[in-house]
């Protein structure tokens, strides 16, 4: 199984208080008996893998450590043709102003590779010259932001072989500009002309085109070693541009030398990621929990101190495929259309690295998540013991990010594991339609938002017969609170009484009154009563053993019966039911008498958010007739659905207002103003 470490646990508790049971696995990287986060590794993006044995944590960058040689795997081009290359890797380019001078022929990997005796000399040669009047420029991307603070050119040692001239100082850059950039889009979106290469047309701005955070500017620079220096800041993008010391007829450098280009700076980057390789689990499984032990740390001065309550943490996300590849590869046909091809085959296509390249039969097309054989990203987990909701699949990856605030403080991962176990079924799939339309147009199930709906919900298992268990128990996950309605069972279906019903924060669950099974039912229907808040939303479910032998397997969207015709599991709201992010707002009792007998205290201010995308502000407040606030309560990170508040008659110095009329005011912050709705109320004693 490539070196894969799994460990059958047998009855016993693991490592954080969790219990393990029976025919459930654990793939483990880091802390006691894990693998080796370094021979794991797919990605590597600001991640230190050595600095504590068994633990992984974000790059940190020490005064007078050269950045450059502490990064992996650089390659060249801004467009890398590498096939191992993926964004977050580090990367070089030359500006391409000068491709027609045949003599130019530099590896800029040379001047990261923190070796001064790989380098590139030149000097004019008789006519003609070895600069365009843009001169050389290099762009150094880091793959994410770090604290930098100097940035160093460095040309060779000793003599130039040829006329026996010392590189220093005699090969010196004259004048130089150093500009930055955080802005990946800007930088990816400048383009470089072909201006000055034969045959071809190009309508490109100007070739050197600087980033747009100044940093250096020098016109007469007399040191052999150019050291920049500048506030420590968060920087990506370094381009360095050198500029011809000869102008006039022949624009060229007199000579010059260059043998590695260094960047030094100080703190622990803000954000560091690791990614895994793609992990042979040896046979299709359902994933449980990702268990993983998380430490918080300061730097003070020469010592690494515990801080807990530091502004950093980690988040571990979860993705699982069919294949060994979660990556898809495309070429162009003659129409200069993307046409899917294999790895091998796309190795073997011509790179398009320069603009000019054209997206055409023999050239490389893009690379992209292969969707069709691997589930997304799971939702980020930020605490142990939290579950990924992720398909089915034989194959697993596992990406690490760490975040911090603060230049001297972060968070280290200790250990990760991740629970798996065999399949329940081949697969089971689920559709859902509305009671009222079994079978709505074009599959699309439409109900109005925020109005309690009574939903038809299919299930049907698909067993191979190698002693796949089966399931006897249903949790569906519900876009708002539901209700049970009904279980049918059977071929035909049979009405019949579940063990039981469990409300649950996310759902339902609905154990079975018999298993579903290779040796019984296939196929059962549950009718259940829930809304939808959102322009859209997910009846998902997953099933289980109730035994806890196993782990619970998800639910897939397809056609399980003639009788409901929609293949799917999603629902959309009906456009006019969402004419605002704030429906309708209902106070009950209408009069109540917070009097202090114990009877009727309270007033309950009932509201309903439709749409909501990034959690809003909500705030809930009582006025008087005259518009004068006596009460109020600010509400934050509300998602969309039916809430409830309640004011016991006091003001803000809680003290019992007066009898009469209020008016209940609840108002929504969005992008587009506040959205006020207003009901009266009425005090009496």
């Amino acid at each position: 199984m490539n070196r894969l470490i799994l460990m059958l646990v047998a009855l016993g508790w693991m490592p954080g208080g969790h219990e393990a049971v029976a025919e459930v696995i654990q793939w483990r990287l880091g802390g006691e008996g894990g693998q080796s986060w370094a021979e794991r590794t797919g990605l590597n993006v600001m991640v230190d893998d050595a600095a504590v044995p068994g633990a992984i944590q974000p790059l940190e960058l020490k005064p007078g450590q050269n950045v450059v040689s502490q990064l992996r795997n650089w390659t060249r081009y801004r467009r890398p043709i590498d096939l191992s290359y993926r964004p977050g890797m580090p990367r070089i380019w030359r500006g391409i102003g000068d491709v027609p001078n045949a003599l130019h022929k530099e590896e800029e990997l040379e001047f990261v590779d923190g070796d001064l005796g790989t380098y590139y000399a030149g000097k004019k040669t008789g006519e003609g010259g070895t600069a365009g009047a843009w001169g050389m420029f290099y762009s150094l991307d880091l793959g994410a932001q770090m604290p930098v603070e100097r940035f160093v050119v460095v040309p060779p040692e000793g003599v130039d072989p040829l006329s026996q001239e010392p590189f220093r100082p005699n090969y010196a850059f004259k004048e130089y500009q150093l500009t930055a950039s955080n802005d990946l889009v800007l930088v990816e979106s400048q383009v470089q002309t072909a201006r000055g290469v034969k045959g071809v047309e190009c309508g490109c701005p100007d070739y050197y085109q600087p980033l747009d955070i100044p940093l250096a500017s020098v016109g007469q620079n007399f040191d052999s070693v150019i050291d920049i220096r500048f506030p420590l800041q968060y920087l990506r993008f370094l381009r360095i541009r050198f500029i011809p010391d000869e102008q006039g007829e022949s624009v060229r450098f007199t000579r010059f030398a260059l043998a590695e280009l260094e960047v030094y700076g100080r703190g622990f980057v803000p954000r560091a990621q690791w990614e895994s390789q793609v992990v042979d689990l040896g046979q299709p499984v359902n994933l449980g929990q990702v268990l993983f032990g998380v430490s918080k740390w300061q730097r003070e001065g020469e010592q690494l101190r515990p801080a807990p309550l530091a502004p950093a943490g980690v988040r571990v996300e979860v993705r699982t495929g069919l294949d060994d590849t979660p990556t898809a590869y495309y070429g162009y046909n003659d129409m200069a259309q993307p046409v899917e091809v294999s790895e091998a085959q796309y190795g073997q296509l011509k790179p398009r690295v320069l603009p000019w390249d054209p997206p055409s039969v023999g050239w490389r097309g893009p690379v992209a998540d292969d969707e069709q054989n691997w589930s997304f990203w799971s939702a980020p987990l930020r605490a142990s013991g939290q579950r990924p909701r992720v398909g089915q699949g034989r194959y697993m990856q596992v990406r690490v990010e760490m975040e911090t605030e603060n230049l001297w403080e972060f968070a280290r991962m200790e250990s990760l594991a991740v629970e798996f176990s065999p399949l329940l079924a081949d697969r089971v799939v689920g559709e859902v339609a509305a009671a009222a339309d079994l079978r709505p147009e074009g599959g699309l199930v439409r109900v109005r938002a925020g109005a309690p709906t009574e939903f038809v919900y299919e299930l049907g298992a698909e067993f191979s017969g190698t002693g796949q268990p089966g399931f006897d128990a249903v949790r569906l996950l519900l876009p708002s609170a539901g209700r049970f309605l009904a279980l049918e069972m059977g071929e035909p279906l049979v009405r019949m009484a579940p063990d039981s019903v469990k409300e649950e924060e996310e759902g339902l669950v609905v154990y079975l009154p018999q298993r579903i099974g290779p040796a019984g039912a296939r196929r059962l229907r549950l009718r259940l009563e829930t809304a939808v808040y959102g322009a859209a939303g997910e009846l998902g479910a997953e099933v289980f053993e109730r035994s806890g032998g196993t782990l619970p397997q998800g639910v897939e969207a397809g056609e399980v019966s003639a009788e409901v015709g929609t293949g799917q599991l999603r629902v959309v709201a009906l456009a006019e039911s969402l004419e605002s992010v704030l429906g309708r707002v209902e106070v009950a009792p209408a009069v109540f008498t917070p009097q202090g007998d114990g009877v009727n205290e309270q007033v309950q201010i009932g509201y309903t958010l439709f749409r909501v995308l990034a959690a809003p502000q909500v705030k809930v407040a009582v006025y008087t007739l005259a518009g004068e606030r006596v009460w109020q309560q600010r509400l934050e990170s509300q998602s969309a659905g039916r809430h409830l508040v309640a004011w016991d008659g006091r003001d803000a110095q809680g003290r019992r207002v007066g009898p009469g009329v209020y008016l209940a005011r609840v108002g929504v912050e969005t992008d587009g103003g506040e959205v006020v709705r207003v009901r009266p109320l009425a005090v009496a004693y």
